[in-house]
This record gives C-alpha cells, sequence and structure tokens, in this order.
C-alpha cells in the first residue's frame, strides 16, 4: 500500500498540540475551580437537608366544634376548607354539613388567604354567607373573618374573630376524612 498513510504520525502530532497548550498552571486552575464548586455544593446540601423544612401538608376539611364557636355560629355547622401550596395557603368558611355543601365549597373561589408560619397557620379574608355573624341584616353580606391555629396531628386549634373589632374567641376543629369523588361510567 504505497498512498496508505501511517495514522502514528499524526496521534503523535495530536498529543504534542494539546501538551503545548496544557501548562501546569492552568491544570491547576481548573481543579481548583472544579474542586471549590464540588465543595460549595457539598456545603449548601447538608445546609439545606439540616435547617430546611417543608411546611407539613395540612390542606383538607376541618368541622368545627359548634360549642367552642362565637355566638352566632354556635348553632351551625362550620366547615373550614384548607388548600395549600407550600406555605401559601387559601379555603372557604362555610356553614352546612351535607355532602352537597362540602362539594359547593370546593368548587368556590377561595375567600381566605394567608400562610403556614413558623408553629401554625394564619387566614383572613370576606366570608359570604354565615348566617347570624353580620352586622348587617342584608342577604349577600360579607362577614370579615381572621383565624389563626396550630394543627396538632388531626385537629386544628387557635382563635377566630369574625369582625374588624370583635375580640378573638378560641375554637377546635376536627380533620375529616378526604371525599374521593366518585367515578362516573359511561
Amino acid at each position: 500500500m504505497p498512498n496508505a498513510q501511517c495514522p502514528m504520525p499524526n496521534a503523535q502530532l495530536l498529543i504534542t498540540k494539546i501538551m503545548n497548550h496544557l501548562s501546569l498552571k492552568s491544570l491547576a486552575f481548573y481543579g481548583i475551580a472544579i474542586g471549590s464548586v464540588l465543595l460549595l455544593f457539598k456545603v449548601v446540601t447538608a445546609y439545606g437537608e439540616t435547617n430546611l423544612k417543608a411546611a407539613p401538608a395540612i390542606g383538607g376539611s376541618y368541622r368545627f366544634d359548634a360549642k367552642s364557636l362565637p355566638e352566632c355560629l354556635e348553632s351551625d355547622s362550620l366547615v373550614l376548607t384548607i388548600e395549600q401550596s407550600g406555605v401559601y395557603l387559601s379555603g372557604n368558611l362555610r356553614s352546612g354539613s351535607s355532602e352537597g355543601d362540602r362539594v359547593k365549597t370546593a368548587e368556590e373561589k377561595p375567600s381566605l388567604f394567608g400562610k403556614w408560619e413558623t408553629q401554625g397557620l394564619s387566614l383572613s379574608g370576606a366570608v359570604p354567607n354565615l348566617t347570624g355573624c353580620s352586622d348587617s341584616k342584608a342577604t349577600g353580606q360579607n362577614s370579615s373573618v381572621k383565624l389563626r391555629g396550630i394543627v396538632e396531628k388531626e385537629s386544628l386549634k387557635g382563635k377566630i374573630s369574625l369582625t374588624d373589632g370583635a375580640a378573638a374567641t378560641d375554637f377546635t376543629a376536627q380533620r375529616e376524612a378526604a371525599v374521593q369523588p366518585q367515578k362516573k361510567e359511561h
């Protein structure tokens, strides 16, 4: 094979070119840069695993104990439905006890908004249709609600005030089992 070239001289030429471009300084620089990034990643990961905790899952429905509610709601069955996205909370507060009321509440636009804070939750907003708790007797009047509480196992304990100037009342609410929607067959 007179026209065939040996690949060996090309490989030696390539290695020689690479060796000319690499120096001890550039190898040290790249080694230190890569090592620093790895060390920083390890430190940040260790910090996150020990100090950063996700908010507990508190979303669901909570039924209030009627005896622990303000006078205007003592005869009602009150349910707080909480939706959670990380530390941000939204929900609805409605009087009613039937399954239809719970489904209706879940489909409504949330009227309470708040956050999970260090040891508890805080929700506030204007709640429509709480019978007997509005200053006005007009229908459709909203009650201003402020709620702060702590979740302990399957219960929610805290304080609720139903008007801007009213004193807060202690309450206890028990978490209800999640209702699974029934599948419709065609």
